[in-house]
């Protein structure tokens, strides 16, 4: 690194004072906000990841009383610090000036303001006891450290392998960051290639060897860390509960969007008959409320809103207590062993999914696009119908800028920058959208990073 790179620019302690402000009104003003999944983290339930329920444990250890209160100081501290280091990286990145500069501080507040205001939850993010206290300002971290990478042209240097590590110590705080190493592979595997693409000395089949060689580490990396993730969640879960297990609950979350799209005769390809009967006992008392595709309004956007409002219900209250009243006549596990009880309804789930998925598939995938669709508004918008196609709009537009900027550019930083941006975006919604509902606090992560992404391909495309 350059001694001008190195060189403190006193502009940062600017925008250092404004994060500081900002954050410690939040702090000063709020208090801890307790909320269902807290109660799961703070007592290791299997149905969570380890990371945020070992902060709880670890500073529950240094004050039981006032733990809560050190969360959320940790939290909001480490805000200030992200965002803070986030501008600080990209105003050196990308040589921005003041105005820019207060431009992306706002950009980078936005997810803060918007959430309080616009969401259902109203949840303050930095002062909430969950996973989103914490990772809104981790993410910036693991983005950076890929634009390190990709800026270096080592698929396998330093910055390389700090960013995988980055992306594991995410997703052992929330299982959805486990898309960041799909994205880690896409990008490391482009620039494997486009270095042996360049190597002008090398033969067309000496390059084709190096590329496959070069494409076999990276994903002998990418499997270790999913690898190194699952093991990690066993060892925790098995330590913390005597059960060496994954994180339970995901396929009952999968379930519900089976359960959502089914029609009664369905019922008729699960062969058990006492699965059978569970099931029409699940259908027919949701349907009986109305939960189901049927009832829902026209329209791509109401219809995953009603999806929306119907999955949490389908999953903890249609499917789960009849599933843990048969879990206990079958296996003789009830509330008492409540652990095992929750991998054993997960399992339940899958059998469930099994048998009904090829009779619900069309239904299913015509669902799935209808809550991608909203997860995709959401991560750059709110969901009123104007701004579902200024979304679409702002899509496109970030699509033409970027293949105008390559083909003028083909080391245009502005345009590869986006370019993650949206493969993390399309990766985060269809992830999510397999398992629960595309609500706001999972789509956001990425709307300060298009937002800017965006103003600098514009910056560049105009100055071109």
């Amino acid at each position: 690194m350059s001694d001008k790179h190195l060189k403190f620019d006193r502009a940062n302690l600017i925008f250092a004072g404004i994060f500081t402000v900002f954050f410690g009104f939040l702090l000063v003003t709020g208090e801890p906000l307790y909320t269902n999944d807290t109660f799961q983290y703070e007592n290791q339930m299997v149905m969570r990841e380890p990371g945020y329920a070992l902060l709880i444990q670890f500073l529950r250890f240094l004050s039981p009383e006032h733990h809560y209160q050190l969360i959320i100081i940790l939290q909001n501290i480490l805000a200030v610090a992200a965002n803070t280091a986030f501008l600080a990286f990209m105003r050196r990145r990308f040589q921005l000036r003041l105005p820019m500069s207060l431009l992306f501080t706002a950009i980078l507040l936005s997810p803060h303001i918007m959430t309080p205001l616009l969401s259902s939850s109203h949840l303050v993010l930095t002062n909430s006891l969950m996973t989103e206290g914490i990772l809104f300002s981790l993410y910036p971290f693991a983005v950076m450290s890929l634009l390190d990478a990709m800026q270096s042209m080592e698929f396998l240097g330093k910055a390389s392998i700090r960013t995988i590590v980055l992306f594991l110590i995410l997703s052992l705080i929330r299982g959805q960051m486990m898309v960041l190493f799909v994205v880690w592979l896409i990008v490391m595997g482009g620039i494997a290639v486009m270095n042996a693409c360049r190597d002008k000395q090398s033969s067309r089949n000496k390059k084709a060897v190096t590329i496959i060689g070069k494409c076999m580490v990276l994903l002998l990396l990418f499997t270790a860390a999913f690898v190194a993730r699952t093991n990690l969640v066993r060892a925790y879960n098995y330590f913390e509960n005597g059960l060496f297990v994954d994180t339970a609950s995901g396929k009952a979350m999968s379930f519900a969007n089976v359960l959502y799209v089914a029609d009664r005769e369905d019922g008729e390809a699960i062969r058990d008959e006492e699965l059978r009967a569970l099931f029409y006992e699940m259908y027919d008392t949701a349907d009986a409320d109305k939960m189901n595709y049927q009832y829902a309004p026209d329209g791509i956007l109401k219809k995953a809103a009603y999806h929306e409002k119907c999955h949490d219900e389908l999953n903890f209250t249609y499917f789960a207590e009849p599933a843990k009243r048969y879990v206990g006549e079958k296996q003789g596990i009830y509330t008492d062993r409540y652990q095992e009880l929750m991998i054993a309804i997960d399992k339940v789930a899958a059998e469930l999914m099994a048998e009904l998925m090829p009779q619900v598939i069309g239904r299913y995938a015509l669902n799935y696009i209808n809550v991608i669709a909203l997860g995709f508004v959401r991560t750059v918008a709110y969901e009123y119908p104007v701004l579902a196609w200024y979304a679409l709009f702002l899509y496109i537009a970030a699509i033409v800028l970027t293949i105008l900027l390559w083909r003028k550019n083909h080391a245009s930083m502005a345009a590869a920058f986006m370019a993650v941006v949206l493969l993390t975006i399309a990766g985060n919604v269809c992830a999510t959208a397999l398992m629960i509902q595309c609500i706001s606090r999972y789509m956001i992560y990425n709307l300060p990073m298009f937002y800017m992404a965006g103003l600098l391909e514009l910056k560049e495309f105009i100055k071109k």
